[in-house]
């Protein structure tokens, strides 16, 4: 499996049923991303975060605000040895 470095638009959250919300939101309004591990560059109080293509930033912040999710931060970073698979183009991100 190919890996490359890089940035995305990461939404960390407090807990797993945080994350497992903002999945379920975004997937029943075709909002770009998918649960990923936390990266190693943050720390948050769940194992879980939101990734989505940085692109897609200021939407994913509206889409959170609009929905009334709960999440901890978000941040823009580069993930080192993203699967290059996850990359946009196959219908998860």
């Amino acid at each position: 499996m190919k890996k490359r470095n890089i940035v995305r638009t990461v939404v960390s959250f407090q807990n797993t049923t945080q994350a497992l919300a903002m999945e379920a939101a975004c997937k029943a309004h075709g909002i770009p991303g998918r649960i990923i591990p936390v990266p190693n560059q943050i720390t948050a109080g769940c194992g879980f975060s939101w990734c989505a293509p940085k692109e897609d930033r200021e939407r994913i912040e509206h889409f959170i605000t609009e929905q009334q999710l709960t999440y901890s931060q978000i941040y823009t970073i580069e993930i080192r040895d993203f699967p290059a698979e996850h990359e946009q183009g196959n219908g998860k991100d």
